[in-house]
């Protein structure tokens, strides 16, 4: 079966590794040859990419963002890591579409799946576009594997614009359970599941042979800020000094959301990194200071203490209280309220509980893809799959 997958994959460090943990997932199933289809230009400085942001976000909004990613020299080095890791690691179609050419797809493809990520978030993508498989056929095989909604609710019309898509899927899963819920409100029945973002379907195995462990002539924080604010990272300041403590942090991360403390912000300003290199930032720290879904993924995964920074919104807040939920860990996200991270203010993470609900988690997913791909387009167009057991990066 030829399946293409519909997802974010590049630009941000936790985009790109969901779609690499479910390309390299899809990758152990027999009978499946999987690729990302490619919605945007390869290149992030392509011009047809700065044609695109400026149809979508206007001049003015399109200098910033480009002056963010190639105005400074460190930050150019930054986007040419990223993208060579893109080049080296994920197999993305050469036919590039479109909404007005995504039809095309069709005649090259058995089935579609689309997810992770926030691709069916409706302040972020349109309810009717290709991320909810608009343009699949009939006769194709349509599955959603852990696509997130990032929303608290939804209008009338985005109600039933939901429902008319997802009536013509074979598999439907959320990541967080809050999404699941409200899928299967619009729904009115229970064809939704909860699954696992694609970085934790896959074991561990996969991320240690991505990244390396080194050991530390001085142990430091990470901090990972997409946002945040001036105020935390003075927090983070001073729990590294009493901590003793030297700061590793990577600047200017959300060219929407730009904080100039990141100027003079750590000890160690890691500008060049690609996606490897924060996987390996993450598994040798001390403690991770964060407001990133995925990086709190990879604590998790590398059973490092962490201390998290709410984001703006509930839908935001969701998917990591979720996540903490799922694995049995006490709330470690702080809102606007707190004025220092203390430690004393959280109990030990559980790292054995935590290890026993992922893995539990984790089969349970397996499961759910395994059983997707062996269903059938609604009009009984012919879907074929060797069932496998599925390696996960062990």
């Amino acid at each position: 079966m030829k399946l293409a997958g519909i997802t974010w994959w590049r630009n941000n460090y936790g985009s790109i590794l969901q779609a690499y943990a479910l390309q390299t997932a899809l990758a152990s199933v027999g009978g499946v040859q999987y690729e990302i289809l490619c919605q945007y230009g390869k290149e992030i400085g392509s011009l047809d990419n700065l044609l695109d942001k400026w149809k979508t976000y206007g001049l003015a909004e399109t200098v910033h963002r480009a002056f963010w990613r190639f105005g400074i020299p460190p930050l150019r080095k930054r986007s040419a890591a990223i993208q060579n890791f893109v080049h080296q690691n994920l197999r993305v179609s050469e036919q590039q579409y479109s909404e007005s050419t995504i039809g095309e797809a069709n005649a090259r493809y058995d089935g579609f799946l689309c997810g992770s990520d926030q691709i069916w978030n409706p302040t972020l993508t349109d309810v009717h576009s290709m991320y909810w498989l608009t343009f699949a056929q009939e006769d194709k095989l349509k599955i959603a594997y852990a696509p997130s909604i990032g929303a608290e609710a939804l209008s009338e019309p985005q109600k039933t614009a939901i429902r008319e898509n997802l009536s013509r899927f074979q598999a439907i899963s959320c990541r967080e359970e809050s999404g699941t819920r409200l899928l299967n409100a619009v729904l009115g029945e229970e064809k939704c599941q909860t699954v696992l973002d694609p970085t934790l379907l896959v074991s561990r195995t996969l991320w240690d042979q991505m990244s390396a462990e080194t050991e530390q002539t001085e142990p430091y924080l990470f901090v990972y800020l997409l946002r945040g604010t001036k105020a935390q990272r003075r927090m983070a300041e001073a729990f590294a000094a009493r901590n003793h403590l030297k700061i590793y942090t990577m600047p200017f991360l959300d060219t929407e959301h730009i904080v100039w403390y990141d100027w003079k912000f750590g000890d160690r300003k890691i500008w060049a990194a690609d996606p490897a290199d924060f996987v390996s930032l993450i598994r040798n720290a001390a403690y991770v200071v964060t407001d990133s879904f995925h990086a709190m993924v990879f604590s998790c995964l590398y059973h490092k203490t962490y201390f998290a920074f709410q984001k703006r919104g509930a839908a935001q807040h969701s998917r990591m209280a979720d996540l903490q939920q799922l694995l049995g860990i006490e709330n470690r996200i702080m809102d606007d309220s707190v004025s220092a991270i203390d430690e004393a203010d959280f109990g030990t993470i559980p790292w054995d509980l935590a290890e026993e609900r992922l893995q539990r988690a984790r089969e349970k997913s397996k499961q759910y893809l395994l059983s997707a791909l062996e269903m059938q387009g609604t009009s009984g167009g012919t879907v074929w799959f060797m069932h496998t057991k599925m390696k996960t990066g062990s």
